[in-house]
């Protein structure tokens, strides 16, 4: 963590101790409204944007990719391959890539061989496949940070389609 990092943190906690105790024979509705003010205003726009990427990839994610790769990113028996453990999490650009053009032939996952197609996602626009895939590598993949939309339209420009 940053000096500036630790900083903010520290002030922030201060803030909050300054607000609780002014607020204390307040009602609720104010001393809930000033507290909620002061923390978002202390989060770094990095944090709040890997909040608001997280929040809208999940609901992208149940949306258009749980009924295959179900909502425990699992996958389905011998079916569709699951998220949850999948080394494609490592691989940002190959998920990238996969999430906008689709995927057809044989792949392995976790040691087991899939070969159903997965469907092109054409209509989903470069900032919801960001948020799709912040919300997967966040959940399964271990990563603690968000996919930049303009790294994912850099990536798409680059893919190579494997649909047959």
């Amino acid at each position: 963590m940053s000096n500036a990092s630790m900083i903010v943190k520290v002030l922030c906690g201060l803030i909050a101790q300054c607000i609780a105790s002014l607020l204390k024979g307040s009602s609720g509705f104010f001393a809930g409204a000033f507290f909620i003010m002061a923390f978002s205003s202390c989060q770094s726009t990095d944090e709040l944007k890997k909040e608001q990427y997280y929040s809208e990839g999940y609901q992208l994610y149940t949306a258009n990719c749980a009924n295959c790769h179900q909502a425990d990113g699992t996958g389905l028996a011998n079916l569709y391959p699951p998220i949850k453990g999948s080394s494609y999490l490592d691989r940002n650009a190959d998920l990238i890539c996969i999430i906008k053009n689709g995927l057809a032939g044989e792949i392995q996952v976790a040691g087991k061989t899939y070969n159903r197609p997965m469907p092109a996602n054409p209509k989903l626009a470069d900032i919801e496949i960001a948020e799709i895939v912040t919300y997967v590598n966040i959940t399964w993949g271990g990563d603690s940070t968000y996919t930049p939309t303009d790294s994912v339209t850099a990536i798409l420009s680059r893919c190579e389609i494997n649909q047959e």
